[in-house]
């Protein structure tokens, strides 16, 4: 099973504030992307060379009760939320997870059309663990569709990307067995630390 970092997820209360955030970090402006039927959600998009970077907020034409969008609305502030992981083997991941005892939904069947008019269509296998929650990644399989990385903004790249956690040790394991490839390191609370090259300099990105 061959599994890779995807994409890294940052949530923000509001899509337009959250996404002019990162366009006046970075100088690159990210591009509206779609919406996520039944999670509240829509998002924007930037390029992080072969990974890319999510702006992902509640969607104000959907319900927002007792979904992530609603999660999102409920934030402070924005921040990393979690991350992806990509894989052509859904099934192996879900059995890696249960190898190290991590209960998984799905896979879940997922869509949208692009401003261009391009379709994609991916499934995603999620993670339900009361431990660590989505300090563990779910999975995405973009089947036949062309990877969003390869068509938005470019000119950022992720220079480093790494979990904090109090537990990092157990967490550790568990990435290891699941075949994880991304730095776990021990820290007070939990939470992510990405590292972006932009045109603008290096830019920090942390939990909210």
């Amino acid at each position: 099973m061959s599994v890779e970092l995807d994409h890294i997820l940052w949530a923000a209360p509001d899509l337009d504030a959250g996404a002019a955030l990162i366009g006046t970090l970075t100088g690159v402006d990210p591009a509206r992307g779609g919406s996520h039927p039944g999670f509240g959600t829509r998002n924007s998009l930037l390029s992080l060379g072969a990974t890319y970077l999510e702006i992902i907020s509640p969607d104000p034409a959907q319900s927002l009760e007792g979904n992530r969008g609603g999660s999102i609305a409920a934030l402070a502030h924005p921040g990393l939320a979690t991350f992806a992981v990509r894989t052509s083997n859904l099934d192996a991941y879900a059995a890696a997870a249960s190898r190290a005892g991590i209960r998984t939904r799905g896979p879940i069947e997922m869509g949208r059309t692009r401003p261009d008019g391009v379709r994609l269509d991916w499934a995603c296998l999620y993670i339900e663990d009361t431990t660590f929650g989505e300090m563990i990644p779910f999975a995405i399989d973009w089947k036949a569709s062309p990877h969003p990385a390869a068509s938005t903004p470019v000119g950022c790249t992720l220079r480093e990307f790494i979990v904090l956690h109090p537990q990092a040790e157990a967490l550790s394991r568990i990435y290891s067995e699941m075949g994880i490839d991304v730095p776990v390191r021990l820290a007070a609370q939990p939470g992510f630390l990405a590292v972006l090259q932009s045109p603008r300099g290096e830019v920090v990105l942390t939990a909210s």
